[in-house]
């Protein structure tokens, strides 16, 4: 058999078995470990201050949205650690000191100022999060990674939106930087502001664009 042949076999052969082996026996991306470690983090610290907000928090609305809260990141945490076990990824016993750090300065304040610090920082902390694993659902290979990171989203943007009900949700808190930088600078107020522009200018233009439903077009005079 000429030697072009046998490479031919071999190249063939390779990629048949590469394709029935399943994508979630791949070793996990490093953006998979870092969402289900960065969740895992968020839990440790969100759900024993939304505990605490549950009794704590002045505001009725701010005490039944830090109930659904903690109760929906302890569900989504078994499917995490579901996750987890499958992809041999060894997640975290505690939070980071930031996020430590985060929880004791709600735990500090009291009256309107404690409802406002929760709800701000888990805002802000749930905008990241909501980031992160939309990233992840679009680019990881795992298929049940990718599963996990839609119902990740999907809680993110359900907290958000709870969390911006009670009223008490500031316009800038989603600028405020979840990891290196904890302040929120000029430039990032600029560049908040003008994705907002950019948006609303972009949504008024697909309006105008496909016309008000409903409506049908005035007829012309012959």
């Amino acid at each position: 058999m000429p030697l072009r042949w046998v490479a031919l076999l071999a190249i063939t052969t390779a990629l048949v078995l590469g394709a029935a082996v399943p994508v979630s026996a791949a070793e996990p991306q490093q953006s998979d470990r870092t969402l289900l470690t960065r969740l895992k983090q968020h839990t440790l610290w969100a759900v024993p201050s939304s505990r605490l907000a549950a009794e704590r928090a002045t505001n009725r609305r701010v005490r039944a949205v830090a109930v659904r809260i903690a109760d929906d990141q302890a569900r989504l945490d078994v499917a995490l650690r579901a996750a987890a076990d499958r992809l041999a990824v060894t997640l975290p016993a505690e939070p980071t000191a930031r996020e430590r750090g985060w929880a004791d300065e709600i735990a500090a304040d009291s009256g309107d100022a404690f409802d406002r610090a929760y709800v701000n920082r888990l805002r802000a902390e749930y905008g990241s999060l909501f980031a992160l694993a939309s990233d992840v659902r679009a680019g990881t290979r795992d298929d049940d990674v990718r599963a996990f990171a839609q119902t990740a989203v999907d809680t993110a943007l359900g907290h958000l939106t709870l969390l911006e009900s009670t009223g008490l949700a500031e316009t800038t808190s989603l600028l405020v930087s979840a990891t290196e930088d904890d302040t929120l600078g000029g430039g990032d107020v600029a560049l908040g502001a003008a994705l907002v522009a950019l948006a609303t200018v972009a949504t008024f233009g697909l309006l105008r664009l496909l016309g008000t439903p409903g409506r049908t077009p005035p007829r012309t005079r012959r």
